[in-house]
């Protein structure tokens, strides 16, 4: 099997890699893994060189370690240059240092600390996809479909046998009575229920001033830069103030009819120390514009904006 994906990971993560190595090519879809594909002897740094230029993809298997490793920071570089795509998988709920934002802020991450096998079915598509192959239905999926296959059968089975009795009561009543006259009938017209196309809102959006909730004098900009894939959105969001300026990467975006929903991470100080936080967008097309309603989830804040952006 040609390896079609570079799996990048810290080398205190090796089994859980090894783990998504083996989930992938249950699937179909060839890995390169440092710790199975190096041979013994072998130049380590050019084996690495050699693979990413030669698959279609790179995982990023991101946790606290990989967080902290400088190895995968040149994997990461080596990836830009050779315009490979970079598919982050987190397995822990933590947030990218400065490096890999910078690197990363325009990737949609999958996360696989709520539920193992749907993010890495996502994987596999989303890797299918770049690769222009179809990925194959683990044995477990297949079995599960299998093991619906007689049921519908037997459904079906019984469906024919009540048909059939039914009409045979139907002839048997109708013997010795008079045939009654015949009335046409038009068939209805099956609605067909209208499919709300795909709003694009890809390209950059700017916001108006914006006041701070806590304090009414301290006033901000926000600016996107909205990559959109079907109804998938990622991409960007720079806030800019008289203080100083942060850029955070969109995460689970999403584009549903004129509704406009994604979150970014932040981190805030509290008495116990740095705690991570999300920001919630939720906005509504309107025209040319997005009128937006944003709010975090800080426990001792979340008090909502409400602003409009239109594009730049």
């Amino acid at each position: 099997m040609n390896p079609l994906v570079f799996i990048s990971h810290s080398s205190e993560d090796r089994g859980v890699a090894g783990k998504v190595c083996e989930a992938l090519e249950r699937r179909g879809l060839g890995c390169w893994l440092a710790s199975r594909d190096i041979s013994p002897g072998e130049n380590f740094q050019e084996a690495i060189v050699k693979a990413i230029r030669t698959v279609r993809a790179m995982v990023l298997v991101f946790t606290g370690n990989a967080n902290n490793s400088n190895e995968i920071k040149k994997e990461i570089a080596l990836a830009s240059q050779n315009r490979l795509v970079v598919i982050p998988l987190r397995l822990e709920d933590v947030l990218p240092n400065d490096a890999f934002l910078y690197e990363l802020s325009t990737r949609q991450w999958i996360d696989a600390f709520d539920d193992w096998e749907r993010a890495l079915s996502r994987l596999a598509e989303q890797i299918g996809e770049i690769a222009g192959e179809q990925p194959a239905v683990p044995a477990v999926e297949q079995n599960r479909r299998s093991a619906a296959r007689p049921q519908r059968g037997r459904i079906a089975w019984l469906a024919a046998a009540v048909v059939a009795l039914v009409v045979a009561g139907g002839l048997a009543y109708g013997i010795g009575r008079p045939a009654a006259p015949t009335v046409a009938l038009s068939a209805p017209s099956a609605a067909i229920p209208a499919v709300a196309p795909v709003r694009d809102i890809a390209g950059k959006w700017i916001s108006g001033p914006l006041a701070n909730p806590y304090d009414k004098n301290q006033t901000s900009v926000l600016r996107f830069e909205f990559e959109q894939s079907g109804e998938t959105l990622f991409g960007t969001v720079s806030e800019k103030s008289e203080f100083g300026g942060a850029i955070k990467g969109i995460q689970g975006g999403q584009v549903k009819g004129d509704a406009v929903g994604f979150y970014t991470q932040g981190m805030t100080t509290t008495g116990s120390g740095e705690q991570p936080y999300k920001e919630n967008y939720h906005g509504t097309l309107k025209g040319a514009e997005i009128e937006f309603v944003r709010q975090n989830d800080v426990a001792s804040g979340g008090l909502p904006q409400k602003f409009t952006a239109k594009r730049e």
